[in-house]
């Protein structure tokens, strides 16, 4: 099989992940590219952009939000892993992402992530930005994290 763009930005993410010790099985949810399940109680969204510098403006359309709204109702953890050119992944949690767009819409929703020099990431969406900023390094121990601490789960 050729190597494809999307499987150099989503190997970036799935690597990460299957190399942190709380690591235990990774499948496909659907046919959604880019729709994992993690350790049997994870979703796991993740979108690529080949930009070489920040800021990075992700889209989500419909049929991405409809499977973003079909996880929430599912008990388990979701997060969306915004793979910022060859810099950095940007994972946000229910609460974080729940802040920036609006998964009951049928429009179009944005996100945006801002680095500046030598900081944490800035993110805002079509519903407003997040308080804190979100560390690089936060990512993949964020997922294991959330998910080995009972945190609480999208509903």
């Amino acid at each position: 099989m050729k190597i494809q763009t999307q499987h150099l930005y989503h190997g970036s993410v799935l690597t990460q992940i299957t190399e942190h010790h709380s690591f235990k099985a990774l499948n496909k949810v659907d046919d959604i590219y880019g729709h994992y399940l993690v350790n049997h109680d994870t979703r796991l969204f993740v979108k690529y952009l080949t930009k070489e510098a920040s800021p990075w403006n992700f889209q989500f359309h419909g049929n991405e939000l409809e499977a973003i709204r079909n996880d929430i109702q599912a008990p388990v953890h979701v997060f969306l892993c915004l793979v910022c050119g060859e810099e950095t992944i940007c994972a946000l949690d229910y609460q974080e992402f729940s802040n920036l767009i609006d998964v009951t819409s049928t429009e179009r929703q944005v996100i945006n992530v801002e680095v500046p020099p030598s900081g944490s990431m800035h993110v805002s969406g079509s519903l407003g930005e997040l308080e804190q900023t979100i560390r690089h390094n936060s990512f993949p121990e964020k997922i294991f994290t959330n998910a080995d601490e009972g945190a609480e789960v999208a509903k």
